[in-house]
């Protein structure tokens, strides 16, 4: 979760009063009544334990429980709380405190001041057990036959994912994100996997502001250049860009291209519309190719260059996915049963202590 001057646990446990934990453990029927187990204690020893030990399995979370409360159980009892129940627990409890950390404490500075937040939207692969095939079916079953998508729309500023899911291989994370009012003043990087005209469009309906890669199969007509050229700079206007990338010889490129969005179904008819967006390429002197990039952010608030460099921030959440695979080895989960998948994967995501070096 998010870095501040107070600790990670300070701030996760500003999240969790023992009254909510209680309250949402009978409403989701974790507990029906009190017995042994304090679900305060087991919430707690279950989140902080994670990040503890060296191998992530129920029986090290079972040890983590008893010295943290002081309560010994027998394994099954210990196993037989981890219920679909508990799943569903976990989730709330990941959306609670995704909800209440992922709001940036300080604001964004340089070329970037001005907007909100700076969000990352993801999606990483983790490999199951086979076992697992009929709920998180993998897309390549010849390499695995059960595999996780983990989603995740990350703040960068505040170093905290703002929304977690957990799907099947095969889910496309073009409809794993919800676009709304929240997206406002905010900055979205997202790669090719949310690349779709109707999804940068609603961004740009609520407010917001996104960079993504261009697809290779998208092919937008310029509309106007931004950037004018010394000497016999070559017409864009009114060309595709495919069509004249290989004759292009600028460094940067920057101009305003037209889309074709096609709109939902109303009234058992899809209509099209047209949008205008802004176009950035930037030469890659390695292969003598242009990175191009597709954005709504005027040319006044960010230029070519800082569009290209504020791209490159999407790699703190390959850092957040690094250390959940590597650190936590959710590639290692020890369970066939799905609903204990999730649960431990929702506990990575809670856990305020840093995996082991």
């Amino acid at each position: 979760m998010a870095a501040s001057s107070s600790s990670p646990l300070q701030r996760l446990r500003s999240c969790f009063s023992e009254e909510w934990i209680r309250d949402e453990a009978r409403r989701t029927g974790v507990v029906k009544r009190e017995r042994k187990v304090d679900i305060v204690q087991f919430f707690w020893a279950l989140v902080t334990g994670f990040g503890v030990n060296h191998v992530r399995t129920l029986a090290s979370l079972r040890r983590a429980f008893e010295l943290a409360s002081g309560v010994t159980l027998v394994p099954s009892a210990f196993y037989d709380r981890f219920t679909p129940q508990l799943c569903i627990f976990l989730k709330k409890a990941v959306a609670r405190a995704c909800l209440r950390l992922s709001e940036p404490l300080e604001q964004l500075q340089g070329p970037l001041a001005g907007f909100a937040d700076l969000v990352v939207a993801d999606g990483t692969v983790m490999r199951l057990k086979d076992l697992l095939e009929s709920s998180f079916p993998a897309t390549r079953t010849n390499v695995t036959r059960a595999a996780m998508k983990l989603h995740v729309v990350m703040s960068a500023l505040a170093v905290c994912p703002r929304t977690i899911q957990v799907r099947g291989e095969r889910a496309q994370e073009v409809n794993l994100i919800k676009i709304g009012s929240w997206v406002k003043g905010r900055l979205l990087l997202m790669d090719l996997g949310y690349f779709k005209y109707q999804l940068l469009a609603r961004i740009a309906r609520n407010g917001g502001f996104f960079v993504t890669r261009l697809r290779a199969d998208a092919n937008p007509r310029v509309v106007k250049v931004l950037k004018q050229h010394r000497g016999r700079a070559i017409d864009l206007v009114g060309r595709k860009v495919r069509d004249v990338m290989c004759d292009l010889r600028r460094e940067t490129l920057d101009a305003e291209v037209e889309v074709e969005v096609r709109r939902r179904p109303y009234a058992g008819r899809r209509s099209r519309d047209t949008r205008r967006f802004r176009l950035i390429g930037r030469r890659n002197a390695e292969n003598d190719d242009y990175h191009l990039y597709l954005t709504n952010i005027p040319p006044d608030r960010l230029t070519p260059e800082d569009v290209a460099r504020t791209y490159a921030a999407r790699w703190e959440i390959e850092l957040l996915f690094k250390e959940l695979k590597s650190g936590y080895r959710m590639h290692d989960l020890p369970s066939t049963q799905p609903h204990i998948v999730e649960a431990l994967v929702h506990l990575a995501i809670l856990c305020p202590v840093p995996p082991p070096g």
